[in-house]
């Protein structure tokens, strides 16, 4: 019995609280949202959100230091990823102004073709993203420079997202170097490439059916349209930046040291110098100049309109909102898990499993609830990861399973969510609002199909008495 005048016992969230608290955090998300777009959009709301977690926190007895200390953890978490943020801002900036970007532009322009654009960007991008293991890498590198060709070409710029996101999340699943690929195979406890191997048989229909998709979407293209707007674009290209195979070769030079797996900051720190030192080299930009791309972003003054739009963009001061956003979705997603709440929600989902269609449903299920709540991928892996692996040990399935469903959800859903660091970073470097890319992230919606028919076939489930 607790001492008179104490504070009462910490209790654990009943389903039917938990359940109550993430209907009130999703409303008050949604309304949000719904008054008005943009990344702004959602800063009070999540602000709400986590007190309303706080209050039902102290409401079940957790100490109010307990409370906050979750916020901090879960705010501090995200430091190492606002750095990686803040430099790739600058990057981008000075990519422009020392021509890499505008040179990537100007060569997709002459190589590629209307009809074929939104596959080939597709590709391009998964190309990439496998090579480097980077979403946001690969977003930076190819992703700018396609929304640009999108522009010359006329191509829808909500379709072409979608296009770029998916490729770029291909590979943040499927490569060897990518952080989520190896957390999710050492959270199922599986060797890497097996891991791998398995997501193959999820991830290649769907990207076949991507494709199909994409080409469909393309086959429509105004080729008279697109060689107006492309040819005005490629002389301002010209004149501006005097657009050389010699200015890729910074972005290869990053795509090296990421394949030779240095680490994110020191990467992006010397990728974000050479840029500098290129600028200053290859087109006369003075000191000042260079440090004003890389702080506040390049302003471009070509006369053209298309082009002026697209490549006025990058500096640290843009990433300032994101930044914000992400501090803030991080102290939700720590306040939810430290009173409790994630994990009522996935005990509640293992109570309610009968088979082992039900049990990847389940998985795909608390990986997007995860990162629908927190907006943190690695978390939406980690939590459901730790909770589901004991259920499949018990079925006999072989752990590589989990691991691919886990990464069929919790990696390629993350830009889908606004307020997530991914959709809000791919929404501020591609210029297109994360709903209205939505409905084209057709890589991120046919994967997890597959995951589900596997999964009520019985085909591709492995168990652990069957040879690998």
């Amino acid at each position: 019995m607790a001492a008179p005048g104490s504070p009462p016992p910490r209790r654990a969230p009943s389903l039917t609280a938990a359940l109550l608290t993430i209907g009130a955090v999703v409303a008050v998300i949604v309304a949000g949202i719904s008054l008005q777009r943009g990344i702004n959009a959602t800063f009070f709301p999540l602000l709400v959100a986590t007190g309303l977690v706080g209050i039902v926190g102290l409401a079940l007895g957790n100490p109010w230091t307990t409370i906050e200390d979750g916020v901090f953890r879960g705010a501090a978490s995200v430091t190492i990823a606002i750095v990686v943020l803040l430099l790739i801002g600058a990057l981008v900036g000075l990519w422009i102004l020392s021509g890499t970007i505008p040179s990537l532009l100007y060569y997709g322009l002459q190589l590629m073709s209307p009809a074929f654009f939104l596959p080939t960007a597709f590709l391009v991008c998964c190309v990439t993203s496998l090579t480097i293991g980077s979403s946001f890498g690969t977003i930076a590198v190819a992703g700018v420079a396609l929304i640009g060709v999108q522009t010359g070409f006329a191509a829808s710029a909500p379709i072409t997202a979608g296009a770029i996101i998916g490729g770029a999340y291909f590979g943040d699943k499927m490569s060897p170097l990518s952080d989520s690929t190896n957390v999710a195979a050492a959270i199922g406890e599986t060797d890497l490439f097996s891991h791998i191997r398995s997501m193959v048989y999820t991830t290649f229909p769907a990207t076949l059916l991507v494709l199909a998709l994409l080409w469909i979407a393309g086959s429509t293209a105004d080729a008279s349209e697109a060689g107006a707007v492309s040819a005005t674009m490629l002389d301002g290209l010209r004149v501006n930046w005097n657009a050389s195979w010699i200015h890729l070769l910074p972005a290869g030079i990053m795509l090296a040291l990421a394949a030779w797996r240095l680490p994110a900051v020191p990467m992006l720190f010397l990728s974000v110098v050479l840029a500098a030192v290129w600028a200053m080299v290859f087109q006369d930009a003075s000191l000042t100049t260079v440090f004003s791309a890389a702080t506040s972003g390049y302003v471009a003054q070509t006369g053209v309109d298309a082009l002026d739009a697209v490549l006025t963009r990058g500096g640290m001061s843009a990433m300032s909102a994101v930044v914000l956003l992400v501090l803030l979705a991080a102290a939700l997603g720590g306040a939810l898990e430290v009173v409790g709440i994630l994990d009522r929600l996935v005990k509640g989902l293992l109570d309610r499993i009968r088979s082992t269609g039900s049990l990847i449903v389940a998985v795909l299920a608390s990986c997007y609830t995860v990162i629908l709540l927190t907006g943190n991928q690695m978390l939406a892996i980690i939590l459901p990861g730790q909770m589901f692996l004991p259920a499949f040990r018990r079925r006999g399935i072989e752990g590589r399973v989990l691991t691919r469903t886990l990464e069929d959800a919790g990696t390629i859903s993350a830009p889908m969510v606004p307020w997530s660091v991914a959709g809000a970073y791919a929404t501020q470097m591609l210029g297109v609002p994360t709903l209205d890319y939505l409905p084209y992230m057709w890589f991120a919606f046919l994967v997890p199909v597959f995951s589900v028919l596997y999964g009520f076939t019985g085909f591709a489930v492995w168990r652990t008495s069957e040879a690998s």
